[in-house]
């Protein structure tokens, strides 16, 4: 099996168990009930707002994603990870008179970014030679489609990237909604057209992946997005 293909088999099987965790960690470990669960498998809570609703982001998916990913270097993969990772180029994400065009900063003739600033990724797994092997961005509660872009800018970046310098790092983009309906899915798959990576995403509501959906309604010309 080829490096990238191990490695995109292992994040995807890592995903998956992600999801069943996050799923149980937001039925029975939230802040406002106060009551722990002993097989959640994980002490990861959501908490509270000061209105008493459970705040979901991000955040919980990622912590979630990296203790399933420790779980798999102790069975031997041996891997490292490191978060917030700097990009290799710098990105202008802001242009006057726009909100956001993200797009790779211009250089000069020695390679050197004329504009622009550097990015990060929000995990990045490593092989033994720290070599980047898998780039991984977190979203949560279907974010604007500027958001979306800003992420996919940078990683189609890399896809380009790796293709240019025969380099293997596999690309995710993962997602998780509180709820979910048919005008989720067609915005969602709106916003993810451009990705040209490995895209997942969860439903807390639906209680399942929902990737499928998404994804159907990109390649069905009688969908409206």
């Amino acid at each position: 099996m080829s490096i990238s293909k191990q490695v995109n088999e292992n994040v995807n099987k890592i995903i998956t168990s992600t999801f069943a965790i996050i799923q149980n960690v937001y039925d029975k470990q939230k802040e406002v009930d106060g009551k722990p669960n002993e097989d959640s498998k994980s002490r990861i809570i959501f908490p509270k707002k000061r209105d008493m609703t459970t705040r979901v982001s991000e955040q919980e998916l990622r912590f979630i994603f990296v203790e399933q990913l420790n779980i798999w270097i102790k069975k031997g993969w041996d891997v490292y990870y490191s978060v917030e990772t700097p990009t290799k180029d710098c990105y202008v994400f802001t242009d006057e008179g726009n909100n956001n065009v993200p797009r790779i900063a211009e250089k000069d003739k020695e390679g050197n970014p004329l504009e622009g600033q550097s990015a990060s990724f929000d995990l990045v797994i490593h092989d033994v030679n720290y070599k980047r092997i898998a780039l991984i961005e977190f979203k949560a509660n279907n974010a604007s489609e500027n958001d979306h872009k800003k992420d996919f800018c940078k990683l189609n970046n890399e896809i380009e990237r790796n293709e240019k310098e025969d380099v293997e790092a596999e690309t995710f983009f993962i997602e998780i909604l509180t709820g979910s309906n048919k005008q989720t899915y067609s915005s969602i798959a709106k916003k993810i057209k451009s990705f040209k990576g490995v895209f997942r995403c969860y439903s807390l509501g639906e209680k399942g992946e929902i990737t499928d959906e998404i994804i159907k309604r990109q390649n069905d010309p009688s969908s409206s997005l």
